[in-house]
């Protein structure tokens, strides 16, 4: 039997990668992208992002197991949702890692960090806004935007800091134990106004694209913060912008944005009460671990004919 030819081209999981040894019948490859070209003829299976080049140029491509949650890249390539290449993500490995990252966002803003942070870089030692402003997160509400893979794993730590939870999702899932209901998309203006917090954690789609503009943001409760750690496009940044310098909100913190970064003379790198991280959310060895796992474990179920993990509707994109 031939074997399957896998090209990997990520640094997503680039450390993992000998997990993969003990696969039988594969034929191996790890390239940078502009090496690409010399392997698309051929190969059975790409571990990356794909580009509408590589989609024209790989006619024997059967499946591509993307390396992120995110699959957004589809929607620009039309001939790859239209054909019958198999499209997986890694779904349920960010979990852990963005469920940290939010939590430690909303502390940060509570707790005054940036601040103190700042006043240490200045040698200044003053407390006496800090001390009386500074809020506890534990009986806090938490409305969560989104509740697959990355929405359980924050509501998880949530749960653990005594936050209560609401939250909403396009699909009708269960709370998993965590939330007695997760109401439907028609009822996001409820979570808006009910939670102190409220994250954004859903894919960006067509349908999701914008869905956080003024008119919802001035739903929010006035001392409350929305956290955004899913994909960039789906609040309106002007709006947050506005928002913020209008004290709607008592902050905002961003981990992904539109486009990445912000321009240079984006308001957002300047706009009071909100916190930025480099789209660094997702960053963990374990993360990376478990995203080589995944793919591992689907190529086994790729050669014996069974169903995949983490199968990508890919004309809804996730």
């Amino acid at each position: 039997m031939t074997p399957l030819k896998i090209v990997l081209c990520s640094l997503e999981g680039e450390r993992f990668f000998n997990r993969l040894d003990d696969l039988d019948n594969v034929e191996i490859i790890s390239c940078p992208e502009d090496q690409l070209h010399n392997h698309a003829s051929d190969m059975d299976i790409f571990f990356g992002k794909p580009s509408v080049e590589l989609i024209e140029s790989a006619p024997k491509l059967k499946w591509i197991q993307a390396p992120s949650a995110g699959v957004e890249f589809v929607a620009k390539i039309p001939k790859l949702a239209a054909s019958d290449v198999l499209l997986t993500n890694t779904r349920g490995a960010h979990g852990p890692s963005i469920g940290e990252h939010t939590i430690a966002l909303l502390l940060a803003m509570t707790r005054h960090i940036p601040e103190s942070v700042h006043q240490q870089s200045q040698r200044a030692w003053d407390r006496s806004v800090l001390y009386r402003t500074a809020r506890e997160i534990g009986g806090m509400t938490m409305g969560i935007i989104g509740f697959g893979a990355l929405g359980r794993g924050i509501a998880q730590r949530a749960t653990g800091m005594d936050m209560e939870l609401l939250a909403v999702d396009a699909q009708a899932v269960d709370g998993t134990g965590l939330i007695d209901e997760v109401w439907p998309i028609s009822q996001l203006d409820d979570l808006l106004e009910q939670s102190d917090v409220v994250v954004v954690a859903t894919p960006l789609t067509d349908e999701t694209k914008g869905m956080i503009g003024a008119v919802e943001l001035a739903r929010m409760k006035p001392d409350a913060y929305l956290i955004v750690v899913s994909r960039g496009g789906i609040v309106d940044e002007a709006a947050l912008v506005t928002a913020l310098t209008n004290d709607q909100l008592a902050g905002a913190a961003l981990d992904v944005t539109m486009p990445e970064p912000p321009e240079p003379d984006s308001a957002l790198w300047d706009c009071p009460r909100l916190l930025l991280t480099p789209h660094t959310a997702g960053a963990s060895a374990r993360k990376e671990q478990r995203v080589v796992e995944i793919f591992h474990d689907n190529v086994i179920r790729f050669q014996n004919g069974e169903p995949l993990m983490n199968l990508v509707d890919k004309t809804r994109g996730f």
